[in-house]
């Protein structure tokens, strides 16, 4: 069966504008560019909320074929931690010896952002880009928690309340740290996720997903009125591209360049940022007040991102599925724990992080 190369591509259009909004918005705003603002790409922001949803598909995808809550969680950690750990330990090594004014974190810092739980407990992520990690792992474990007590037949009535809370939390009543826990903050995308997969496989009645994918959009956009009609225009964007790529009308988008972005765009989005301003840092100089700025540390990036998907990512996840399958001789039956039947897909996805 073949993938599903429309979400390769997603994973790539987000990708390459998390980075350009990087490069061009938040370096402006931390440090200041020579480069006229009207090359800047602020809803690049958005790209992260993308990850999201294709995250609440995937993962809803992966629960329909796994074997035990075991199966998920090592698979979620082998494909999450090596090249994590990897970016990690380079990026928090690079700033230590160049130097990023106001982003610097202390060896104790580094420690706790092994886990990727920092945000839990307070302690500053060595690069921007790992605030979403946490959410993604609280979606795992939300989602894994329904696995086990096998309500993931339920998930429209769970995801009902989650909507519910995620408007009391952002228009009503502040929820604190629950609110970290539950994803209160991002907790919509990743339901949306969920429901074009289920309109995608025609898992449940189709109005009612339809009215709960309405629903979400409809809390999506509230969550950004403050923020201005462009940013609700942005949101609106979002659900459009990924409805209409469910439906093979976007399938211009699955083309070499945004693949390869795709192939890469997990270990892209952990290298880019921090090693990505330091060497605009370094290089400025000799640009003036030229956009080509950018080009230097968008192409290490990328090649780098490469690299460490190719020598770092696919042998650690590799190896650690052996030894894991070596020490596994239980097999449980598809399904059988969660009460959950798999849907027959015409194509199959890989089991990789949203981003």
């Amino acid at each position: 069966m073949q993938r599903l190369l429309f979400l390769d591509s997603l994973r790539g259009l987000a990708a390459i504008a998390v980075v350009y909004f990087h490069y061009t918005s938040v370096y402006r705003h931390l440090y200041g560019h020579s480069f006229s603002e009207k090359f800047d790409f602020g809803i690049g922001l958005y790209g992260v909320e993308f990850f999201f949803m294709i995250s609440g598909f995937v993962i809803f995808l992966t629960l329909s074929r796994i074997s035990s809550a075991r199966d998920f969680l090592f698979n979620r950690v082998v494909r999450l931690y090596p090249a994590y750990i990897f970016c990690m330990l380079l990026t928090f090594g690079c700033v230590q010896y160049f130097g990023l004014e106001g982003l610097e974190t202390s060896f104790r810092d580094m420690l706790v952002n092994l886990t990727m739980f920092q945000k839990a407990v307070g302690v500053p992520d060595v690069d921007g880009v790992y605030w979403s990690l946490f959410s993604e792992w609280m979606f795992y474990l939300m989602m894994v928690t329904l696995f086990i007590f096998r309500k993931l037949d339920k998930m429209l009535w769970v995801g009902a309340a989650w909507l519910v809370l995620n408007v009391i939390n952002m228009h009503f009543l502040h929820l604190g740290y629950a609110a970290r826990l539950l994803n209160l903050y991002h907790g919509v995308f990743f339901y949306s996720g969920i429901l074009f997969y289920m309109l995608y496989t025609n898992t449940g009645k189709k109005s009612t997903v339809q009215l709960h994918l309405a629903a979400s959009f409809v809390v999506a956009l509230s969550m950004f009125a403050l923020e201005g009609w462009a940013d609700m225009i942005v949101v609106a964007v979002l659900y459009a591209v990924f409805y209409l790529s469910l439906n093979g009308r976007m399938n211009f988008l699955v083309n070499k360049p945004l693949l390869f972005l795709g192939s890469i765009s997990y270990a892209l989005y952990l290298f880019h940022q921090y090693i990505g301003f330091i060497i605009i840092n370094e290089t400025k100089a000799y640009f003036g007040d030229s956009i080509l700025v950018i080009v230097p540390p968008l192409v290490v990036s990328m090649v780098c991102a490469y690299l460490i998907t190719q020598y770092v990512e696919q042998p650690s996840v590799n190896f650690l599925k052996k030894l894991y399958k070596s020490y596994t001789t239980q097999k449980v039956p598809r399904g059988a724990e969660s009460g959950f039947t798999p849907q027959q897909l015409p194509e199959e996805s890989k089991a990789a992080p949203g981003l």
